[in-house]
């Protein structure tokens, strides 16, 4: 029964990231593409001023997902937890350094990037 669940609560969470992923893509595109309207720039130059920021943060969102699958996968239920606190403790600062250049870097390079 426990090892059904396990598979099942994996799913889900693969699922639930998945969908999340979806609808957020989507609205960022829809977003991404009004606010290069707006500052008469493309969208993928819009793109571009984001990375910087975008790419670790993503990276440090997904990390826990990542190790949760590879522990599932492998049948190491056992380790789930530990993962689970690794992860963090390595996406939690990247985070935090992500947060700083979204905040504090991203809104020059756009301007330089868009002109405005």
């Amino acid at each position: 029964m426990h090892d059904w669940a396990g598979t099942l609560a994996i799913w889900f969470v693969v699922l639930a990231t998945g969908f999340s992923l979806f609808t957020q893509a989507f609205a960022l595109g829809a977003g991404t593409a009004s606010v290069a309207a707006q500052l008469g720039t493309s969208p993928g130059i819009l793109l571009i001023g984001l990375l910087p920021h975008a790419i670790p943060e993503l990276t440090a969102l997904f990390l826990p997902l990542a190790a949760w699958l590879v522990a599932s996968r492998r049948g190491q239920w056992n380790e789930l937890l530990a993962a689970t606190f690794v992860t963090v403790g390595v996406a939690a600062p990247v985070l935090l350094v992500s947060a700083f250049v979204e905040t504090y870097f991203s809104p020059y390079l756009i301007r330089a990037l868009t002109g405005a």
